[in-house]
């Protein structure tokens, strides 16, 4: 590993204190030729670099040139916290006592609120070959009981896997949920979304947490088998997108993990044209696949990196994490943290070249 190099990326207004924080970037280099970058705003992951089978490099995620794309695009690469996903109405009760989130999603909260981790700029250090990021999320922010103390490492191996490891203390019970936020295109940021669809794609789970139409789960486990969601051989998404209902995926898939609290393989993707490929390790029981359902529709409405228009299912998310909802479905693994018991959650995205 090459040094872990720094400068300023830019400046944040914080709209709370009214000063103005610098945002710093960390500049992570492996042998393998991967190239990420990360930002102290949302302790984000701004750039990720892979070469393709030719050795042409180039970038895998969505992401922006300067603070601007940041502030008016959200997730983009994001820590999300400190509740990821979806919570059904902003509600929830904690030991008898009942909790209204913010809400800012068709009546619903959505990955940690209006002023979620994703939103403020973390502390930050390097550790041995690692980034670290810090924050102190104050109780009652954006609704939550407890205040949280969180934590986010960022640490690059020889091979171009990029392992996250997420860790949370609380003075009170409160439920945490983190994950990283990045869209990705293998095929490149700028492939749109005729480079999706010849990814290749294979999911883990032999179950999935149904939905209602405002995105909630209905508390149902149910096989993949003989449904939409079976990705547990390989397919390409220009094969699965159109099975979909609503011809698109925003939901979680449930893992087929024998051992908690392990890194075990979530997802496999790959764009064989390029030869890059993409496997997503976590040691959570649940992973997110959204298939950039969001994104604008129409060209120019979101601008990113240079001067690229990214649009409707021009990238994917594979976010590891609890389940949805997960606060308030009973037979949902526990989202809770408590006073003395840390959270821990360890992802890894683990980037090869197929020949």
């Amino acid at each position: 590993m090459k040094g872990i190099r720094k400068d300023v990326f830019g400046v944040f207004h914080d709209p709370c204190s009214g000063v103005e924080v610098e945002v710093d970037r960390y500049t992570l280099t492996s042998p393998s030729g991967v190239e990420v970058q990360v930002i102290s705003y949302g302790a984000c992951v701004s750039t990720i670099v892979v070469p393709d089978k030719s050795g042409k490099k180039d970038h895998v995620t969505l992401g922006f040139d300067d603070m601007k794309g940041y502030l008016e695009n959200s997730y983009q690469g994001s820590t999300i916290g400190r509740c990821a996903n979806r919570i059904g109405k902003g509600k929830l009760t904690v030991e008898g006592q009942h909790y209204s989130l913010s809400i800012n999603n068709n009546g619903n909260h959505l990955h940690g609120g209006t002023g979620g981790w994703d939103k403020h700029v973390w502390e930050s250090h390097v550790l041995d070959e690692s980034v670290v990021f810090s924050r102190l999320s104050p109780d009652g922010e954006e609704g939550y009981p407890g205040a949280v103390v969180a934590q986010v490492k960022y640490s690059l191996d020889a091979g171009g896997g990029l392992r996250i490891d997420f860790e949370a203390m609380t003075t009170r019970a409160t439920p945490v949920n983190m994950t990283n936020h990045c869209f990705f295109n293998l095929a490149g940021h700028a492939a749109g979304q005729k480079g999706i669809l010849q990814h290749i794609v294979r999911v883990n789970a032999d179950h999935f947490t149904p939905v209602g139409q405002d995105l909630i789960p209905t508390g149902e486990l149910t096989p993949v088998r003989d449904t939409a969601y079976d990705l547990r051989s390989p397919t390409t998404f220009g094969e699965a997108l159109p099975r979909a209902p609503g011809n698109g995926f925003d939901h979680n898939f449930c893992l087929q993990f024998k051992r908690r609290g392990e890194l075990e393989l979530a997802a496999y993707f790959l764009h064989p044209a390029t030869g890059r490929g993409l496997e997503v390790y976590t040691t959570e029981p649940g992973v997110q696949i959204y298939t950039g359902n969001f994104l604008p529709r129409e060209a120019n409405k979101m601008i990113g990196r240079g001067g690229t228009s990214y649009t409707y299912q021009g990238a994917f998310c594979c976010e590891p994490q609890n389940f949805p909802d997960a606060v308030n479905q009973s037979n949902f693994p526990s989202a809770m943290c408590y006073p003395g018991q840390p959270y821990k959650h360890s992802m890894m995205y683990k980037f090869f070249v197929e020949k």
